[in-house]
């Protein structure tokens, strides 16, 4: 293969699964879709009778099927691939990384080229990015060559992408908190209806406890998260205040932490180009429901679990929801004032 020049996150070099350490599989409770090449080359392939005989019982039909989606991968009775064996793959043990479909082989990394430019970067669902983005104070964009070929394709104006490293620089300016990092970023995008969602008089928590409600039944791990959540605040809004002060006391580094992180999402979402089905100018939802929800989830799981594992599990969850679905698309159709959301 021939090398090509890479831009990435300081971290990618050195990302390495942490397999059946993760607390959290990415093997488990996902839905993973395995296109029918990638079908196909599994029960063609040469392996043992056991391996065969476990790809033939481990994949079921998605109600519609499409060339990129054939077939997903069906889970056990507890909830795991049935082709893992304590967190560690059959066939990457038997076979190699090359036969593992495409998903399984590539998360959390994604390779992008953008308009000429080749981007590396992770998944912030990842719990092991995010300890690494706990433990080191540094979300910076460095250059490698790499003999590796971009799974993506986007296609924007040249100029545009001089934006995604714009805002990275404005996010990690820490002159300002990370709320008016973001609020400067927003009047970028569009400055109008950014001043005009950010002056309404409706309350952030109550429409940040709606918006959890809706998005609750995503995943198992984001309902197991926000349910005792919604549950403390729709109750008593007034503890989310004496929640704030104990959560920022004991994590002095949090907005440092989540700087890090909704930088790492902005190479990853490839932000404010993040869906085509939405207007551009309208992105700047998403980033500001991004950060409310991390300032919620974080302090209100804080509450009833305040160790440090709990904190990345309980962003791993969310970023399960960012990263993997349509969330900035459908955040610009079901919210108004998305701005407010800078005032948590």
């Amino acid at each position: 293969m021939t090398d090509r020049l890479w831009h990435m996150s300081a971290y990618y070099p050195n990302f390495s699964c942490k397999a059946d350490k993760c607390r959290h599989s990415c093997c488990s409770s996902w839905r993973i879709p395995v296109s029918r090449q990638e079908y196909e080359k599994l029960n063609n392939m040469e392996c043992s009778d056991e391996l065969y005989s476990r790809i033939t019982r481990s994949f079921e039909e998605p109600e519609i099927i499409t060339d990129d989606c054939f077939r997903y991968i069906c889970f056990n009775w507890l909830n795991q691939c049935p082709i893992q064996e304590k967190g560690l793959c059959a066939i990457h043990r038997e076979k190699g990384e090359s036969f593992l479909p495409k998903v399984c082989r590539l998360y959390p990394r994604s390779l992008k080229n953008i308009c000429g430019h080749n981007i590396a970067s992770c998944s912030s669902s990842c719990e092991a990015v995010l300890e690494y983005l706990y433990d080191h104070d540094e979300m910076n964009v460095i250059e490698k060559m790499m003999d590796t070929e971009a799974e993506i394709a986007y296609d924007i104006d040249p100029d545009e992408i001089k934006q995604i490293t714009l805002f990275q620089k404005i996010i990690r300016n820490r002159d300002t908190t990370l709320a008016e990092s973001i609020r400067d970023v927003c009047m970028i995008v569009n400055e109008k209806e950014f001043v005009k969602d950010y002056n309404s008089d409706e309350d952030p928590l109550k429409a940040m406890i709606a918006l959890l409600g809706r998005f609750r039944h995503t995943n198992e791990r984001f309902e197991e998260t926000v349910a005792p959540i919604i549950e403390r605040y729709d109750g008593d809004p007034s503890l989310y205040k004496e929640d704030t002060v104990k959560f920022e006391n004991d994590r002095l580094d949090w907005m440092s932490f989540f700087e890090r992180i909704i930088n790492n999402s902005i190479i990853y979402e490839n932000f404010p180009f993040v869906d085509r089905r939405a207007d551009r100018t309208s992105s700047y939802k998403g980033l500001c429901v991004c950060y409310g929800m991390m300032r919620v989830i974080a302090i209100g799981n804080h509450y009833f679990h305040p160790d440090k594992d709990s904190y990345i599990d309980a962003l791993s969850a969310l970023f399960h929801l960012i990263d993997h679905t349509a969330f900035y698309y459908n955040i610009t159709v079901m919210i108004d004032n998305a701005a407010i959301m800078l005032k948590l």
